[in-house]
């Protein structure tokens, strides 16, 4: 709705603009040329109307003259309309983009002419005011191929010439034009031919070196996935889409995210109109590609994605993503969000050794399923907020506090039952919630899979958020099967333990030493609790959390001591103290290693659409962090590589504007840029620039290397260091 009301704007602008500054050539500014005398051989020119101005807009001229080429076996006749502007003003392409209108001629009187073809030179993307425009800037020669009726010996032209101006503001501006044409009697102008000549050499062209690979629709309303390779590979490619179907007038095609890599470029794009969208499938779709030294234009068919294309099908790549998934969920079993109940299942597995295979086979059956199981039931949520037109993403139910307040209570039950604690009758509600988690029955190995699978969701693992992305992107059914792909992979450990029980006999056996383990592994779980007390800091205030933190640790202490004994509550204070003190020896060690501690943050903007196009314009390399207090990656990234030289040097630039978009709590602005890049999670990181006005997204998990390459890419050669 946003991205629509700012286009009625710019069009009002425009409106208004016209109405009060443009004035259409009276009858007596007619560049008249009819007379035969006109033709000079001395000056052996064509006709022409000269160079145009209006009083109005003093920033803007425009000539229409003939070059004297005539081809007799096709009657066509070459002319051009050329446009100076000065400064800072800009006129459009033919797809002019998000705000705007392309520059046009009305015939009012076309005697003996066929018709005119019109060519468009290459486009460059301007940004103003967070709308992307497509035009030229400074000055411009259109090329036109006029053909004539055959046999007639004199036509003539009667036309209005429209060129729409901008810089903050809009112009639009008439020349009224009359020209008379006798073929016979044209002589070839070396100076306007050489002019023509030129400006046809800026029309791309379809090129052999590259192609089109395909333009298909996902499945999502309006959304479009183009893909293009060229042999010689790519450095920073530009994609332009129109149509020239005349259902298609006033769709604009938004270029949301566009990567390259090697030799492919893969771009998904959003058809807008104001209105409603017409049907795509089955259009004719004109693809502009421009990279360094290149430009060629494609002629191709919009395609349903179950079509055949050059590509990968449809279901080729969701294989390739389930594979994917499958492997993010396995990685997931790594992230730092599941070691606390890693370490619940390290101690069922220690436990277990003396237990027969067939029952330690069952409890990890129970604890893949509790795994699954969790992901089907993530995947039904997302899919009913998607029907309902929800915004939906990976882990939004760390935006919601009851969610998190849930957590705080499951993982801290799950703490003392490690300790024994509910060997004691306690009342009824934690009592089952207890049985369920304290022994080693199925209950207790299913909910320990799920509630590995909870605190999951705020990591995000290498190639998961490809899969994610790809999932909520389509249907309902998709998600399902993704998710169930993801659950798979992180319930593999535990599927090859259910196959292979005999490899638990090879974990340390049981004995006076676990004592010292569980407090321990508890203790895991009480930092994950003192943890997700933290996140709900924007909902609460500072003495409300330091309240409950309190209030918790002390009712840990008086149920360790009247349930278990001062002695256990004593051994759980040693391990804290003791797990503290080595954790504050790692970290001086480290900080004496590093030679200073972590650097201040630096003061980032809050995230706004507006200001990515104004920085463009600045020429000033935008960096934007899209991160939330409960992502764990997001922490992992800021603290390895952003606060870290050279990334860390590099974003302090004075040419760097620093854009943070903060997804802890609801933020509908954080969502619609997330689905406009295509991406339903965090982190997400992406770099805009001179150079890369489309935005160059990186990975999940930053590195120094890509950061700074991205920044480098962005910024451009010529532009500000």
């Amino acid at each position: 709705m946003l991205y629509f009301i700012k286009r009625l704007l710019c069009a009002a602008l425009v409106v208004v603009f016209y109405a009060e500054s443009t004035t259409v050539l009276t009858s007596t500014d007619h560049v008249t040329l009819v007379d035969e005398s006109t033709y000079s051989s001395a000056q052996n020119s064509p006709l022409g109307t000269g160079w145009l101005r209006q009083p109005e807009a003093p920033h803007l001229a425009v000539n229409f003259a003939l070059t004297g080429q005539y081809n007799p076996q096709t009657a066509t006749v070459n002319a051009l309309l050329q446009v100076q502007l000065n400064d800072d003003w800009k006129t459009y392409w033919r797809a002019p983009g998000e705000g705007g209108v392309a520059p046009s001629i009305t015939w009012e009187n076309a005697e003996y002419i066929h018709s005119v073809t019109w060519h468009w030179p290459t486009p460059e993307r301007f940004w103003l005011q967070g709308l992307a425009t497509q035009g030229y800037q400074g000055s411009v020669n259109f090329p036109l191929e006029l053909t004539l009726v055959s046999g007639q010996p004199r036509a003539v032209l009667q036309a209005t010439v429209t060129i729409p101006t901008c810089t903050t503001v809009c112009v639009l501006t008439d020349f009224a034009i009359t020209l008379a044409i006798e073929p016979e009697k044209l002589k070839p102008d070396a100076e306007r031919v050489f002019l023509f000549s030129q400006a046809m050499s800026k029309v791309p062209q379809p090129l052999p070196t590259a192609r089109v690979l395909a333009a298909t629709l996902t499945g999502k309303a309006g959304d479009i996935l183009v893909t293009a390779e060229r042999d010689e590979g790519w450095q920073s490619p530009v994609m332009f889409i129109h149509s020239d179907d005349d259902t298609l007038d006033e769709v604009v095609f938004q270029i949301a995210t566009l990567q390259h890599s090697d030799k492919q470029v893969r771009a998904s794009v959003n058809a807008q109109h104001w209105l409603a969208l017409p049907e795509l499938s089955g259009k004719v779709l004109n693809i502009t590609l421009t990279d360094t030294d290149f430009a060629a234009e494609y002629v191709v068919d919009l395609a349903n994605r179950s079509a055949d294309t050059a590509t990968w099908g449809y279901d080729d790549r969701l294989l390739i993503i389930l594979l994917f998934a499958l492997a993010g969920g396995l990685i997931l079993n790594i992230m730092p969000c599941v070691l606390p109940v890693l370490a619940i299942k390290m101690h069922s597995i220690i436990t277990a050794q003396e237990q027969r295979a067939a029952t330690i086979r069952k409890q990890f059956l129970a604890a893949a399923f509790g795994i699954i199981s969790t992901f089907w039931l993530l995947a039904a949520m997302l899919g009913v907020l998607k029907i309902s037109g929800a915004s939906i993403g990976w882990g939004i139910q760390f935006q919601n506090p009851y969610f998190i307040g849930f957590l705080v209570v499951v993982t801290w039950v799950f703490a003392l039952s490690l300790l024994g604690i509910f060997n004691v009758r306690l009342p009824a509600m934690l009592s089952n919630l207890a049985a369920r988690s304290g022994d080693n029955s199925y209950h207790s190995h299913f909910f320990q899979g799920m509630l590995a699978t909870l605190l999951a969701t705020p990591c995000t693992a290498p190639l998961l958020g490809t899969a994610v992305a790809f999932a909520l992107g389509a249907s309902v059914g998709v998600i399902v099967l993704v998710f169930s792909a993801i659950g798979l992979g992180m319930a593999l450990p535990w599927l090859l333990l259910a196959a292979f029980p005999k490899i638990c006999r090879y974990f340390p056996k049981p004995g006076p030493w676990l004592k010292w383990v569980k407090p321990t592994f508890a203790l895991m779980l009480f930092s994950t609790s003192i943890w997700l007390i933290s996140l709900l800091a924007p909902y609460l205030e500072l003495t409300s959390l330091v309240t409950g933190f309190v209030a918790l640790f002390i009712t840990t202490l008086l149920l360790i001591a009247s349930l278990q004994g001062v002695q256990m509550m004593l051994r759980t204070l040693a391990v804290g103290l003791l797990v503290s003190a080595v954790v504050g020896v790692l970290l001086l060690a480290t900080t004496q290693q590093w030679q200073t501690a972590l650097p201040k943050d630096h003061h980032w903007q809050p995230y706004t659409n507006e200001q990515i196009g104004q920085a463009i314009a600045e020429g000033k390399v935008v960096f934007i962090d899209v991160t939330a207090d409960w992502c764990i990656t997001c922490k992992a990234n800021k603290i390895g590589v952003l606060l870290q030289q050279p990334v860390y040097q590099a974003l302090a630039g004075s040419d760097v504007v620093r854009l943070r978009a903060d997804w802890t709590t609801p933020n509908s602005l954080v969502s619609e840029y997330l689905q406009q890049n295509q991406v339903y999670g965090v982190p997400f990181n992406k770099v805009y620039g001179p150079a890369a006005p489309e935005g160059i997204a990186l990975p999940t998990l930053l590195t120094s290397e890509r950061v700074i390459n991205a920044m480098e890419q962005a910024r451009g050669a010529t532009s500000k260091q």
